[in-house]
């Protein structure tokens, strides 16, 4: 509709123009058009077709006009197919004037349908003016009166969303292929999972979010000591660092932060650095300095996003494409050069005047 606002508007006699070929299953609106005659305003231009002259919108207002004994009325004229300058009439009607009825919604639905069956369920909503749900209901009792039961099924029409982006018709299906692959092989890769169900590789990453998000609340209650909040026992060996719980402030001067971490991973024993990164994260949550804080608890909620940050991190890289490795490294070294920076700031902390950026 966007080049009917920069048309140019002209007028044309009403004896020249056709009828329109109109959404309204009960026609034109007798009260309505009366009430158009009698209001004594100026009409907004109605849309016409360029190489037949038949109205496009604006019936009731062609007709209030030879009703008041106007001679020409103000037209844009438009180009189009037949099927096209349906579904602008269908828009327009929707948009302003006289509101469709729902049965002539669904009627307009079922017929763009016919015409336009590559178009998704949202935009033939958008221009009919009722619910995706709708348009599908539509859609299937369609596919169910045209095509006879004795008939193999065609296979899906790829289908064109609102952004005009070409879509598969059968992503509810692809999507549930890649849940299944997600939990019977969760070690498989992002990419593999999206290849073989024939969905994106940003899809397969939230499927698996999804996932881990449900089985953390069917896992919720009480928990082994050692195991972290939502991950099950084989899910905390993975090398995260530990994880503490966040919490609401302590409701008495005594009462104490509850916190949950990570265990060491399997092989620890050959792994000092993350052995010693969880010793060092278990005296910091277990200080009365940073516990009993604002400030302190603050830190032990920030540790925790981190931990979290880069669980997630290891996801989202796996769908980096490879021509963004490169870029994707300069980033993830200056951030790594950065904690390197902070870690030595803080070995240069004075223990005895407090504040790390004093030794600074």
């Amino acid at each position: 509709m966007s080049d009917v606002s920069r048309s140019t508007i002209i007028t044309m006699p009403v004896e020249s123009l056709l009828p329109a070929d109109s959404p309204r299953l009960a026609g034109l609106n007798a009260d309505h058009v009366r009430a158009l005659a009698e209001c004594g305003a100026e009409f907004e231009p109605i849309l016409v077709h360029r190489g037949t002259g038949r109205v496009i919108d604006g019936m009731h207002r062609l007709r209030a006009a030879i009703l008041r004994g106007e001679p020409r009325i103000a037209v844009r004229q438009v180009d189009g197919t037949a099927a096209d300058l349906f579904i602008r009439a269908v828009q327009a009607n929707t948009g302003h004037g006289l509101p469709l009825t729902l049965g002539d919604r669904k009627a307009a639905a079922r017929r763009i349908l016919a015409t336009h069956p590559h178009w998704s369920d949202r935009a033939i909503a958008a221009v009919t003016g009722v619910s995706p749900k709708t348009v599908g209901a539509v859609r299937g009792r369609c596919s169910s009166e045209e095509s006879p039961q004795s008939n193999p099924p065609a296979p899906p029409v790829p289908r064109v969303g609102r952004d005009g982006r070409v879509r598969p018709a059968d992503m509810p299906e692809r999507r549930e292929k890649a849940r299944s692959l997600l939990v019977e092989r969760p070690r498989a890769t992002l990419r593999e999972v999206a290849q073989e169900a024939g969905v994106s590789v940003s899809t397969a990453h939230r499927l698996r979010q999804e996932l881990r998000s449900g089985a953390a609340a069917s896992e919720a209650g009480p928990r082994r000591p050692g195991t972290a909040a939502g991950l099950a026992p084989e899910d905390a060996a993975c090398p995260a660092p530990l994880v503490v719980a966040a919490s609401p402030r302590p409701s008495g001067r005594g009462s104490l932060v509850p916190l949950t971490s990570l265990p060491a991973p399997a092989d620890a024993t050959s792994r000092g650095p993350a052995r010693i990164r969880v010793r060092a994260l278990d005296v910091l949550a277990n200080d009365p300095s940073i516990r009993f804080t604002d400030s302190g608890r603050a830190l032990l909620r920030w540790l925790n996003g981190q931990a979290q940050g880069l669980a997630a991190g290891e996801e989202l890289l796996a769908a980096v494409p490879p021509h963004c490795a490169r870029a994707l490294t300069e980033v993830v070294s200056h951030y790594a050069r950065e904690w390197e920076r902070l870690a030595a700031g803080l070995q240069r902390t004075d223990p005895l005047n407090g504040s790390w950026r004093t030794a600074r």
